[in-house]
């Protein structure tokens, strides 16, 4: 068996038998909960104008998509349908 060794060798856990050599325990879950929550309000959630407007792009490329696609798969259709008719 060929050992295969990390290119940074201070960087464990590339490989089963290097585990990582930094592994986080949490030791006080209270602290972990308060820090979530201090995260959390540092979050910028959208608008309601945003929310809508992104909605509404999604939406229309979605509409764009399935266009393009029907129109793909129609020509594609006609292609085909000239293929198998000169073959026969």
């Amino acid at each position: 068996m060929v050992e295969r060794r990390s290119p940074k060798p201070e960087v464990g856990g590339s490989i089963p038998f290097a585990p990582a050599k930094n592994i986080f325990i949490m030791k006080n879950p209270l602290k972990f909960i308060q820090d979530v929550k201090q995260e959390a309000f540092k979050v910028t959630w959208p608008t309601a104008k945003e929310t809508v407007q992104g909605a509404l792009m999604v939406f229309a490329m979605a509409v764009l998509a399935s266009v393009f696609f029907l129109l793909l798969d129609q020509i594609l259709k006609f292609f085909l349908e000239i293929i198998l008719k000169v073959s026969i």
